[in-house]
């Protein structure tokens, strides 16, 4: 999988960037969903 983000990406530095972005990205998409599937079970 390094293999792919080297492909990419100039550096590491920017390798591991790219990673935390995406947990970012994941951990709002899934508090997004929860909230949601709160607000609509709650109505």
């Amino acid at each position: 999988m390094t293999d792919e983000f080297e492909k990419f990406y100039e550096n590491k530095e920017s390798n591991e960037d790219s990673k935390s972005d995406t947990w970012v990205a994941f951990v709002l998409i899934v508090c997004v969903v929860g909230a949601a599937l709160f607000w609509v079970s709650s109505l």
